[in-house]
């Protein structure tokens, strides 16, 4: 049989108290235990984002060279008289790509008091390859 006796005054508060302070650190250890999953997914992806980044970093040095060397094929098929399209027909490159590699600055080298090595095209070859 159940007991159906009422707990009154300081018994009763305190079998309350017990009760609300049991929920509350229930309730606690389930967000610490949140808190601390968020913590280690944010880490993992933070790790994978740093490795991500130097990943980059190492290949964009790696390709650096190889860049440069694309870039100065399609400079020479422009001096060969290569038109920006036929350029892109015969190296897939997009056209936008071409118009960058051709606008790129290439460092010179000159001697001192001689006409720069690197003179720039006439204003009619440059609109011929617009």
């Amino acid at each position: 049989m159940v007991n159906m006796a009422r707990r009154s005054g300081a018994s009763a508060r305190t079998l309350a108290l017990t009760r609300a302070q049991e929920a509350v650190a229930l309730r606690d250890a389930e967000r610490i235990m949140r808190e601390k999953q968020l913590e280690a997914t944010l880490a993992d992806y933070f790790h994978a984002q740093g490795e991500v980044e130097r990943i980059h970093r190492d290949a964009e040095a790696a390709a650096a060279p190889f860049q440069a060397s694309i870039r100065d094929a399609v400079r020479a098929l422009d001096n060969l008289g290569e038109t920006r399209a036929g350029i892109a027909g015969l190296t897939g490159l997009s056209l936008p790509r071409i118009r960058d590699y051709l606008a790129e600055a290439v460092p010179t080298v000159s001697e001192p008091g001689s006409p720069s090595a690197g003179a720039s095209a006439s204003p009619i070859e440059v609109e011929r390859h617009l």
